[in-house]
Protein backbone atom coordinates (compact mmCIF):
# COMPACT_ATOMS: atom_id res chain seq x y z
CA UNK A 1 0.00 0.00 0.00
CA UNK A 2 1.64 3.28 -0.94
CA UNK A 3 -0.03 6.77 -0.77
CA UNK A 4 1.46 10.05 -1.39
CA UNK A 5 -0.10 13.48 -0.10
CA UNK A 6 1.30 16.81 0.21
CA UNK A 7 1.26 18.43 3.98
CA UNK A 8 1.77 22.11 5.03
CA UNK A 9 3.39 22.92 8.76
CA UNK A 10 7.45 22.15 9.72
CA UNK A 11 8.24 18.46 10.21
CA UNK A 12 7.34 16.76 13.38
CA UNK A 13 9.65 16.89 16.30
CA UNK A 14 12.41 14.57 16.33
CA UNK A 15 12.71 11.61 17.17
CA UNK A 16 12.66 8.57 19.48
CA UNK A 17 14.94 5.88 18.06
CA UNK A 18 14.10 3.17 20.40
CA UNK A 19 11.23 2.20 18.50
CA UNK A 20 12.97 0.36 15.65
CA UNK A 21 16.01 -1.74 16.14
CA UNK A 22 19.19 -0.71 14.86
CA UNK A 23 20.84 -4.84 14.83
CA UNK A 24 22.47 -4.69 11.30
CA UNK A 25 24.53 -2.04 10.53
CA UNK A 26 27.69 -1.56 8.57
CA UNK A 27 29.76 -3.50 6.68
CA UNK A 28 28.23 -4.07 2.97
CA UNK A 29 25.20 -1.78 4.40
CA UNK A 30 27.56 1.28 4.54
CA UNK A 31 29.87 0.63 2.12
CA UNK A 32 27.71 -0.58 -0.76
CA UNK A 33 27.10 3.13 -1.74
CA UNK A 34 30.36 4.42 -2.12
CA UNK A 35 30.96 3.41 -5.05
CA UNK A 36 27.70 5.61 -6.51
CA UNK A 37 28.18 8.31 -8.78
CA UNK A 38 25.07 10.85 -9.24
CA UNK A 39 24.24 11.54 -12.59
CA UNK A 40 21.59 14.72 -11.88
CA UNK A 41 18.97 12.23 -13.42
CA UNK A 42 16.77 11.39 -10.23
CA UNK A 43 15.41 7.81 -11.68
CA UNK A 44 18.68 6.80 -13.20
CA UNK A 45 20.42 7.43 -9.73
CA UNK A 46 17.52 5.78 -7.68
CA UNK A 47 18.37 2.73 -10.02
CA UNK A 48 22.61 2.92 -9.79
CA UNK A 49 21.80 3.27 -5.57
CA UNK A 50 19.41 0.31 -5.20
CA UNK A 51 21.39 -1.57 -7.34
CA UNK A 52 24.82 -1.02 -5.56
CA UNK A 53 22.95 -1.77 -1.81
CA UNK A 54 19.73 -3.66 -2.42
CA UNK A 55 20.87 -7.16 -4.19
CA UNK A 56 24.39 -7.03 -2.28
CA UNK A 57 22.58 -6.92 0.90
CA UNK A 58 20.08 -9.71 0.10
CA UNK A 59 17.16 -6.77 0.05
CA UNK A 60 14.33 -6.41 -2.54
CA UNK A 61 12.07 -3.66 -3.76
CA UNK A 62 8.45 -3.59 -1.24
CA UNK A 63 6.98 -0.35 -3.06
CA UNK A 64 7.45 0.59 -6.19
CA UNK A 65 8.96 3.77 -7.40
CA UNK A 66 7.78 6.78 -5.83
CA UNK A 67 8.17 9.92 -8.32
CA UNK A 68 7.49 13.80 -7.43
CA UNK A 69 8.15 17.06 -7.39
CA UNK A 70 9.00 19.86 -5.33
CA UNK A 71 10.58 22.89 -4.48
CA UNK A 72 11.75 24.11 -1.57
CA UNK A 73 9.05 26.49 -0.44
CA UNK A 74 6.84 23.84 -1.01
CA UNK A 75 4.98 21.71 1.17
CA UNK A 76 6.66 18.57 2.30
CA UNK A 77 4.96 15.37 0.79
CA UNK A 78 4.26 11.87 2.60
CA UNK A 79 4.11 8.44 1.19
CA UNK A 80 3.36 5.27 3.60
CA UNK A 81 4.20 1.81 3.57
CA UNK A 82 2.78 -0.93 5.24
CA UNK A 83 6.04 -2.73 7.64
CA UNK A 84 5.72 -5.88 9.05
CA UNK A 85 7.12 -7.06 12.31
CA UNK A 86 10.71 -8.53 12.20
CA UNK A 87 11.21 -7.15 8.70
CA UNK A 88 14.04 -4.57 8.10
CA UNK A 89 13.93 -2.05 5.38
CA UNK A 90 15.76 0.88 4.07
CA UNK A 91 14.98 3.79 1.85
CA UNK A 92 16.54 4.65 -1.22
CA UNK A 93 16.18 8.55 -2.94
CA UNK A 94 17.64 10.62 -5.41
CA UNK A 95 16.77 13.95 -7.03
CA UNK A 96 17.51 15.52 -10.64
CA UNK A 97 20.57 18.01 -10.85
CA UNK A 98 18.45 21.36 -9.31
CA UNK A 99 17.55 19.92 -5.73
CA UNK A 100 20.45 20.56 -3.98
CA UNK A 101 19.77 19.23 -0.92
CA UNK A 102 16.78 16.62 0.18
CA UNK A 103 15.55 15.57 3.51
CA UNK A 104 13.48 12.56 4.27
CA UNK A 105 12.13 11.05 8.48
CA UNK A 106 10.09 7.93 8.89
CA UNK A 107 7.58 8.04 11.11
CA UNK A 108 6.05 5.23 12.76
CA UNK A 109 2.22 3.87 13.06
CA UNK A 110 1.88 6.34 16.03
CA UNK A 111 3.60 9.22 14.20
CA UNK A 112 6.93 9.43 16.25
CA UNK A 113 9.87 9.87 14.12
CA UNK A 114 11.94 7.03 14.20
CA UNK A 115 14.75 7.94 11.16
CA UNK A 116 15.81 11.38 9.73
CA UNK A 117 18.91 12.07 7.16
CA UNK A 118 21.14 14.90 8.09
CA UNK A 119 22.91 15.04 5.06
CA UNK A 120 23.38 17.92 2.82
CA UNK A 121 22.71 16.01 -0.28
CA UNK A 122 20.41 15.24 -3.14
CA UNK A 123 20.02 11.54 -2.37
CA UNK A 124 19.34 10.52 0.92
CA UNK A 125 18.84 7.36 2.38
CA UNK A 126 17.42 5.87 5.81
CA UNK A 127 19.54 5.02 7.06
CA UNK A 128 22.78 5.69 5.75
CA UNK A 129 24.65 2.75 7.82
CA UNK A 130 22.40 -0.07 7.51
CA UNK A 131 18.13 -0.90 7.40
CA UNK A 132 15.97 -0.30 10.35
CA UNK A 133 14.35 -3.59 11.73
CA UNK A 134 10.81 -3.20 12.89
CA UNK A 135 9.68 -4.26 16.49
CA UNK A 136 5.98 -4.09 16.11
CA UNK A 137 3.80 -3.70 12.40
CA UNK A 138 2.00 -0.98 11.17
CA UNK A 139 1.23 1.78 8.50
CA UNK A 140 4.96 4.01 8.09
CA UNK A 141 4.76 7.41 6.88
CA UNK A 142 8.18 8.62 4.65
CA UNK A 143 8.43 12.29 4.79
CA UNK A 144 10.16 14.18 1.77
CA UNK A 145 11.21 17.62 1.78
CA UNK A 146 13.30 19.55 -0.92
CA UNK A 147 15.07 22.19 1.42
CA UNK A 148 17.42 23.57 -1.45
CA UNK A 149 16.56 24.12 -4.66
CA UNK A 150 13.57 22.49 -7.06
CA UNK A 151 13.23 19.26 -9.53
CA UNK A 152 12.18 15.64 -9.51
CA UNK A 153 12.65 13.10 -7.13
CA UNK A 154 12.22 9.64 -6.97
CA UNK A 155 12.19 6.88 -3.87
CA UNK A 156 12.02 3.55 -3.01
CA UNK A 157 11.62 1.19 -0.21
CA UNK A 158 13.71 -1.96 -0.02
CA UNK A 159 13.59 -5.02 2.64
CA UNK A 160 14.68 -7.90 3.37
Amino acid sequence: MVSLELEKGPPPSLPNPMLVTDSVHGGVFESCYQGFHATGDAERDLAQMTALCGPPNSMKPVTAVIRGRQAHQEAIARFTFKGEMGRCYRIFSASDSGVKDMDMAMLDPDKNVVGHDTNEDAFPMLNPDGPFCLTRPGVYTVLVSVEKGAGSYALQVWGF
